[in-house]
């Protein structure tokens, strides 16, 4: 009879939540082979801020303000990481390029127009 309590005693106590680290559940979202936990929100390599959402899963928006009216001999170009925002030219994106601007050298301009309304 002893060794019956002594046995039901030491069970109850095991039991306790005490002895034991309490349960670690694994995160609820992983983007590009990290884990992330419910809530957790970061920046990723392409200027995208994430969120965990549940029952959705990874929710991200872009961050930076991409400039909307400019030439079409142009493009936006976002540096990873630092989110720089440039507008550069096309044909060469070492050259920045400004709506003022006239494009580089070898970059052709097609304007679109029907033939009787183009008198160029």
């Amino acid at each position: 009879m002893f060794y019956i309590s002594i046995a039901l005693s030491l069970h109850l106590l095991l039991s306790l939540d005490l002895f034991f680290p309490p349960c670690v559940r694994p995160a609820l979202c992983v983007y590009e082979g990290r884990h992330y936990s419910l809530g957790e929100t970061w920046m990723d390599d392409a200027c995208m801020q994430c969120t965990c959402l549940h029952p959705v899963g990874v929710g991200c928006c872009e961050t930076v303000h991409r400039p909307v009216d400019f030439p079409a001999w142009c493009e936006v170009q976002v540096e990873p990481v630092t989110c720089k925002v440039s507008l550069v030219q096309s044909a060469d994106p070492r050259l920045t390029c400004s709506p003022g601007d006239i494009p580089a050298e070898g970059v052709h301009i097609h304007m679109l127009c029907p033939s009787p309304h183009c008198d160029l």
